[in-house]
């Protein structure tokens, strides 16, 4: 089983894979796992999954972890409370599981801005605007229960 935080290293992949496929960018294959993880990288701390929620729910109630073997816990007032105080300093971007502390447009903007400063990217065949829409469409089409 995958844990989330693959997950969100999956959609990096997915959208690299996108642009190379749509020729929108072009590098040497052998470099293809190291601009993967720099996307990763660079975009990873923007999105948190439902384990970051869970943990940093944990976190601000102080929760010891035999706490966390009772399930009744985290169905507790005061568990729900902080989940709701954390996922509200989330944002308001959320999409197929994953929470954008920053919306989705602006981590396209970072992806490009990378894009076009990488030394491990040879080319760039679209505009700006045009990258920022493939990703942003890439990350919406981008759905965690198919990878099954």
């Amino acid at each position: 089983m995958t844990t989330q935080r693959e997950t969100v290293r999956l959609l990096c992949k997915s959208i690299i894979t996108r642009l190379e496929n749509r020729k929108s960018i072009s590098f040497p294959p052998r470099l293809r796992q190291v601009v993967q993880d720099e996307v990763f990288g660079l975009i990873g701390p923007f999105i948190l999954t439902d384990e970051d929620l869970r943990d940093r729910t944990l976190a601000k109630v102080g929760a010891k972890a035999e706490m966390l073997q009772d399930s009744a816990f985290t169905d507790s007032e005061q568990y729900r409370a902080a989940k709701a105080v954390v996922r509200s300093s989330f944002g308001h971007d959320s999409l197929n599981g994953f929470y954008f502390q920053k919306s989705p447009k602006v981590v396209a903007q970072a992806i490009v801005q990378y894009l076009m400063r990488s030394s491990h990217i040879d080319d760039v065949y679209e505009t700006d605007e045009d990258l920022e829409h493939q990703i942003v469409e890439s990350v919406q089409k981008f759905n965690p229960a198919e990878l099954h």
